[in-house]
């Protein structure tokens, strides 16, 4: 091969992967964007369920105070919170992360 038949095929390589290069950029930039969307859909999915399980949780509680209270209507329940635990028989408020 001459030289100057190899300098054709050499920038005929180089325009290949010029063009491979810059098809990849764009995308890698449509993977970026589709990736930050998801991470929003996550983060938004994330606290729904997180106020749900809440929501769950507190509501079942104040279900159960309410059988109690239909079955000993003279028990004094306002000791009993979602924010206390028994620990050693006794009960305790529960620490709450910041």
């Amino acid at each position: 091969m001459e030289l100057k038949e190899q300098e054709e095929a050499t920038k005929a390589k180089m325009a290949k992967l010029e063009e491979r290069a810059i098809s990849r950029e764009v995308q890698l930039c449509r993977v970026e964007g589709e990736l930050v969307e998801k991470t929003e859909l996550f983060k938004k999915a994330e606290a729904k369920l997180l106020e749900d399980a809440a929501d769950a949780y507190g509501g079942g509680f104040e279900d159960a105070l309410a059988q109690i209270a239909c079955v000993h209507p003279k028990l004094d329940l306002t000791p009993f919170t979602v924010l206390k635990r028994v620990v050693d028989g006794q009960l305790v408020p529960i620490a709450i992360p910041s």
